[in-house]
């Protein structure tokens, strides 16, 4: 089954923020580790940090480019948190690509 998954923060859940980024940070590992990977991962909010310099799923971000999924950054959100050149995974996409990737998804995953 194709599926795309939207990340819209650096967390997953509520509660305390060590819980709730420890579970986005599982949430991507186990998705990378999957054999059916999405064909798209689209991070807007403070998702965009994610795929930014620091950040502890740069290596799962980055397997999920190496088997062919598309890893995209909101620009607006790139550039909201001066991150443009701190972005070291997937590329920076456009509210238009967002749009026509979601409009055209069988299956969105949001965590």
């Amino acid at each position: 089954m194709a599926y795309d998954v939207l990340l819209k923060t650096t967390e997953m859940g509520t509660g305390d923020k060590a819980l709730t980024e420890n579970l986005m940070n599982a949430f991507i590992h186990t998705v990378a580790q999957r054999d059916e990977k999405p064909q798209n991962v689209i991070m807007y909010g403070t998702g965009v940090k994610l795929a930014a310099k620091g950040s502890e799923v740069i290596e799962d971000l980055q397997t999920l480019v190496d088997a062919g999924v598309k890893v995209l950054s909101c620009g607006i959100c790139v550039d909201y948190y001066e991150l443009s050149k701190k972005i070291v995974v997937g590329g920076i996409t456009t509210m238009d690509e967002v749009v026509d990737i979601l409009a055209n998804s069988q299956n969105i995953v949001t965590p």
